[in-house]
């Protein structure tokens, strides 16, 4: 893996970070061509841009020396994630609704999509305090062509460092029950599973479930 190279997110990364999310976005999987998610800047909307925007000094990507420095990974997250939510309600939500206008004319498959992820009830499985527990969270992602070749770890390796150097020491994560790679890297890591529950995330996908995983540093 001397070829790649972890280091601070940039602005100029933000389409790779994007084109990254989008192509693991289904359970691990590339969501372009199955029809759940068409819109690939919406869904980024929903799970990444707001860090990159709003808290990018928490990001960073990997990147490959031998590609023309191509990214190829990227860990993104926040230390409040209470906090987080807030802020995303305030500096995301005019953003979506703006974009959903252009998203329904153009994909109108997106739309189920879309309600199933402003359904999500995650919150009611949330245990009372756990925020003040576990404020950390993070979103980690590869692309598929990269994976098994250790940079996950590194990109891991890499955040809670910088976790560590700002004196939080509990990071939670979420997860699909359907995403086995990702289920068996956290295990690996060091992380628990602390809750499973049912969730509506991806329509007709049979006995999907949330993971929430959990690590004290």
């Amino acid at each position: 893996m001397s070829n790649i190279m972890i280091r601070k997110y940039e602005d100029s990364d933000c389409d790779d970070v994007l084109n990254i999310s989008y192509r693991t976005g289904y359970m691990g999987n590339d969501l372009e061509g199955t029809g759940r998610f068409d819109d690939a800047k919406l869904f980024g909307y929903f799970f990444c841009i707001y860090y990159l925007i709003y808290e990018k000094e928490h990001c960073f990507v990997a990147v490959d020396k031998d590609n023309n420095y191509k990214v190829v990974g990227y860990i993104i997250g926040t230390l409040n994630t209470k906090n987080q939510h807030r802020l995303f309600v305030q500096k995301m939500l005019l953003k979506i609704i703006r974009r959903l206008t252009y998203t329904l004319l153009k994909y109108p498959r997106t739309f189920r999509s879309i309600m199933n992820i402003t359904k999500n009830k995650s919150w009611r499985f949330i245990p009372k305090a756990f925020y003040s527990t576990y404020p950390v969270h993070f979103h980690i992602n590869i692309l598929n062509e990269y994976q098994g070749k250790g940079i996950g770890n590194s990109l891991l390796v890499k955040f809670e460092e910088h976790v560590k150097r700002t004196g939080n020491m509990g990071i939670h994560l979420k997860t699909s029950n359907k995403n086995y790679s990702a289920i068996k890297f956290y295990l690996k890591n060091g992380y628990s599973k602390l809750l499973e529950f049912d969730d509506i995330l991806w329509e007709c996908v049979e006995d999907y479930k949330t993971i929430i995983f959990v690590k004290k540093l």
